[in-house]
C-alpha cells in the first residue's frame, strides 16, 4: 500500500482547509478519545513498519531537522489560536522515519477542544482532522507557521519595548515635576511635600504587599505605571 492508498484507507471524510498547508485532509470519522481515533493512529504505524520505517510521535533527537520544525510550528500554531481568537486546539503529530532516520511521512491529528474556560464538552465539538504530508509538504507547514510565531513573538518584543520606553519617559516627569492626583505603579499622589509625596496605596498593594493605607515616600523613588 503505497502513501495515497494509505490515505485513501484512513477512515473519514475528505475535506478542504488552507490552514493545514496540504491538500490531503480527512475530517476523521471518529471522535476524539475513542478507540476508532486510536486504531486510526496505531495504522499509521503499521504503514511505516511496512515500508521499513519506524513510527514515533516525537521527533528522533533535538535539532533543525523537519520533524522537529513540525512538531515545533504545530505547538505554535495552537498556541496562536489560543491566544488571538480563544481556540482549544490539541494535536498529535506521527512521523514516519526510514531506516537513516530520515523523514518519509506525517500524519498529523488536530483536536478542536471548544473556546477558552469553556466546558469541555466531546460529544458536542466537531471529529478531528487528520492531515497527511510528504516531507516538502512537512517543511512547508513547518516554515510557514514558525515563521508567523517569529511574527508574534516579534511584535510583542516591539510593543513590550514601547510600554518600557513610554513608562520611562512618564517616570522621569513624575520625579522631575509631581503632581497631586498623578498615578504611580503602587498608587496615587494625595499630597506634595518636597522631598517626600504621600501616596494612597492601591488595594492590591495593600492585600498582597501589606502595604499601609497611604506612606510618604522619596519623590525620587515614584515611577510610573506601565
Amino acid at each position: 500500500m503505497d502513501w495515497a492508498a494509505f490515505i485513501a484507507s484512513v477512515p473519514g471524510s475528505v475535506i478542504s482547509d488552507v490552514d493545514y498547508q496540504t491538500s490531503t485532509l480527512k475530517r476523521s470519522a471518529h471522535r476524539a478519545n475513542t478507540p476508532g481515533l486510536a486504531q486510526t493512529k496505531a495504522s499509521f504505524g503499521s504503514w511505516c513498519q511496512t515500508h521499513g520505517g519506524k513510527a514515533s510521535d516525537t521527533p528522533l533527537s533535538p535539532g533543525t531537522g523537519v520533524a522537529q520544525s513540525f512538531h515545533v510550528a504545530s505547538a505554535a500554531w495552537s498556541n496562536q489560536d489560543l491566544v488571538l481568537r480563544g481556540d482549544r486546539y490539541s494535536s498529535t503529530s506521527l512521523f514516519c522515519f526510514d531506516g537513516q532516520a530520515q523523514l518519509m511521512a506525517v500524519m498529523f491529528v488536530r483536536t478542536y477542544g471548544g473556546y477558552r474556560n469553556s466546558r469541555y464538552e466531546p460529544d458536542k465539538l466537531p471529529a478531528p482532522v487528520i492531515a497527511f504530508y510528504t516531507p516538502d509538504q512537512a517543511a512547508q507547514f513547518a516554515d510557514f507557521y514558525n515563521a508567523k510565531e517569529k511574527e508574534r513573538s516579534d511584535a510583542i518584543i516591539k510593543e513590550s519595548q514601547r510600554r518600557s520606553d513610554r513608562q520611562a519617559e512618564e517616570t522621569r516627569r513624575l520625579r522631575s515635576a509631581p503632581k497631586v492626583g498623578d498615578q504611580t505603579m503602587e498608587g496615587i499622589v494625595i499630597e506634595l511635600r518636597p522631598p517626600l509625596a504621600l501616596i494612597q496605596y492601591s488595594a492590591l498593594q495593600r492585600q498582597m504587599f501589606g502595604k499601609p493605607q497611604s506612606e510618604w515616600v522619596p519623590i525620587t523613588s515614584l515611577t510610573a505605571p506601565r
